[in-house]
């Protein structure tokens, strides 16, 4: 007797809980920009929503003749209580301009990628803590590029990124991990 009981509020709950989770999370949205080809915008609620389904190709040309990288969509990887109380993913709130923030350094500063003869990945992540103000971006493991592989890369893009506007940026919790993949390709005469 209890047993569909149970199967039937455990069925009830995701029949109802199923919509709000895919009606709140964050979806992709591109919109052309005649600066740097694409621009990559992020839209919590409503509105005309192009979904990338995963990767967001980037064409970026640099000064030094047509590196290309391709992004990621965003995603919060973690986020923490005031006092350093970590929260689950799928509960963390959006930042669209932390996203946008960190997109664009991204995206600014290709040209800082080293040299490769084959394509590599870098996994940014941006710690945004707004109770002490401060940032730090750092190299995910996801990546296939490490620490010190990436480490003049990872500075680059950090002098690039600035700081959030602290007190207008809308946030629920103390702290957050912001991550993007980008994927650089190799040189194409095969040379380091």
């Amino acid at each position: 007797m209890r047993g569909p009981l149970i199967l039937g509020l455990v069925a009830l709950v995701l029949l109802a809980g199923l919509p709000i989770y895919l009606w709140r999370r964050p979806k992709a949205m591109i919109a052309a920009n005649a600066d740097a080809g694409v621009t990559v915008l992020f839209e919590r609620d409503g509105g005309s929503v192009e979904d990338a389904g995963g990767a967001l190709a980037l064409a970026l040309a640099d000064a030094g003749g047509g590196k290309r990288v391709t992004l990621s969509e965003g995603k919060i990887a973690r986020c923490f209580h005031q006092g350093g109380g970590r929260v689950s993913a799928e509960r963390c709130d959006f930042l669209p301009p932390v996203h946008d923030a960190l997109a664009r350094a991204i995206r600014d500063n290709v040209a800082c990628a080293p040299p490769a003869s084959a394509p590599f990945t870098v996994s940014f992540v941006w710690s945004v803590d707004f109770e002490r103000r401060t940032t730090h971006l750092w190299a995910g493991r996801s990546g296939s590029l490490r620490k010190r592989g990436s480490a003049d890369l990872i500075r680059c893009v950090e002098r690039g990124l600035g700081s959030p506007d602290w007190s207008t940026t809308q946030h629920q919790f103390a702290k957050y991990d912001v991550n993007i993949v980008a994927s650089y390709p190799g040189s194409i005469g095969g040379g380091p």
